[in-house]
């Protein structure tokens, strides 16, 4: 699904020194440009969407919004979006290049012509220094886009309640956190907007051209394949309960029939860390350079990122997907509660000197300069839960560990990319 991130607090206001003490470091002078907050294409989800042309891509709109079922026809104001398989790069949300390639070139705006130390992606990252250098500047923007990505699969984590939502502004979307294809899928989207920019696309208008020169060569480059063998691998990787067969490997998702609030889909296999997965049944070739999230590591140290809007990542339960898969009836989902956790946090809100914005430190009040951050519900006693600051990798591991503990989740081996050999090229015309 597409990338969906609020933010309403302040992480670290540079503005004044006077008003946050320490945690203040620079004066952000007034934005020169006037680009906007792109907005969200509601693409896509396993078993909604399918199969669309890697040659005809053209028709991008910088911050084009879109509606659900529009999109489910593969375009809408000129723009494609649905799926794509590559050899390269396994299954990729076209949705999900388009928004993220948006944000790469929203955060670079913010940086490169506005100056801004505080930077906008619906949440705030905290940028002290700017990069003078075009290159590294441009994969600060990247970077932090990145882990706005992340951010979102954390705070759509936990069971779909769409009542709920709609009261508390939360955005629980069990049929879609950390989809296979969708950080993988991000990445791509950065990739395309760092070639863009590059390339001339700094401003609206260039840069929505640039994106529909790069985006049909990336496919190529990543070896995409048509409409119809596309179809075949998101066919080849949905389980069937009732098709007579139990072994889940290569499985990533089903039809939940039972549960229009996931918009009947349920995963079965969760993608943690962003890998390109790949469909036994297809073609594969090794991935570019690009597509490895190593290429942001080098640049989290320049950032400060804090989901601060109260969403909290839900670490409290995980759902018993592989129990569900094999139960073969219109059965509920099981949820099992995740093991009880100390409240040691890996941050601390806190207001050095009494102003109005909040800033991290560490519990003996030592201001903390980069990282990213969230909120976390965990579980704290039987039936009870409160709230810590966990890093996002110290969410995303422990979320990951309980989905597959036998004890918990149950979903033994349904963590990851399975094992296989890569078949012939042409085992899709078969």
């Amino acid at each position: 699904m597409t990338p969906r991130v609020c933010g309403v607090a302040m992480l670290l206001l540079f503005v004044s020194a006077a008003v946050f003490g320490q945690c203040s470091t620079k004066i952000d002078p007034p934005r020169k440009s006037t680009i906007g907050v792109p907005g969200e294409r509601v693409c896509c989800s396993l078993g909604a969407q399918s199969g669309i042309d890697p040659k005809n891509l053209s028709g991008h709109v910088y911050g084009n919004q879109a509606q659900y079922f529009a999109q489910t026809a593969g375009r809408l104001g000129g723009e494609p979006d649905g799926y794509i398989y590559t050899s390269g790069a396994g299954l990729v949300d076209i949705g999900h290049v388009r928004d993220n390639a948006d944000l790469v070139f929203y955060v670079w705006t913010q940086l490169a012509v506005d100056a801004q130390h505080v930077v906008y992606v619906n949440d705030q990252a905290a940028v002290p220094t700017i990069p003078a250098d075009k290159d590294q500047l441009l994969g600060l923007a990247g970077a932090i886009v990145f882990i706005n990505s992340w951010a979102h699969e954390l705070k759509t984590w936990g069971e779909t309640d769409l009542l709920s939502d709609l009261h508390t502004g939360m955005k629980t979307q069990d049929f879609s956190a950390f989809s296979p294809e969708d950080m993988s899928s991000n990445i791509v989207g950065i990739q395309v907007a760092t070639q863009a920019i590059k390339a001339g696309g700094t401003t609206e208008k260039a840069f929505s051209e640039e994106v529909d020169a790069f985006l049909p060569a990336i496919m190529v480059q990543l070896g995409a394949l048509s409409p119809a063998d596309t179809d075949k691998v998101l066919s080849a990787v949905q389980f069937d309960p009732l098709g007579g067969i139990t072994n889940l490997t290569a499985k990533w998702w089903m039809y939940d029939h039972i549960s229009p609030g996931d918009v009947f889909v349920r995963l079965l296999r969760r993608n943690f860390d962003g890998a390109p997965w790949k469909s036994p049944l297809a073609p594969q070739t090794d991935p570019p350079a690009w597509m490895s999230t190593s290429r942001f590591t080098p640049y989290y140290s320049q950032f400060l990122y804090f989901v601060n809007d109260k969403a909290d990542v839900d670490a409290t339960e995980v759902p018993k997907t592989t129990a569900y898969a094999l139960a073969k009836g219109f059965t509920s989902l099981e949820w099992g509660q995740t093991l009880a956790q100390g409240l040691a946090p890996d941050a601390v809100e806190n207001d050095l000197v009494g102003g109005s914005g909040p800033c991290l430190t560490t519990k003996d009040r030592k201001v903390i300069t980069s990282g990213q951050f969230s909120n976390v519900k965990i579980n704290v006693d039987p039936g009870g839960s409160l709230d810590v600051i966990w890093s996002f990798s110290h969410a995303t591991d422990f979320i990951r560990s309980a989905f597959v503990n036998p004890k918990i989740g149950g979903n033994t081996d349904m963590d990851g990319p399975v094992l296989y050999s890569a078949p012939p090229a042409a085992a899709l015309q078969k």
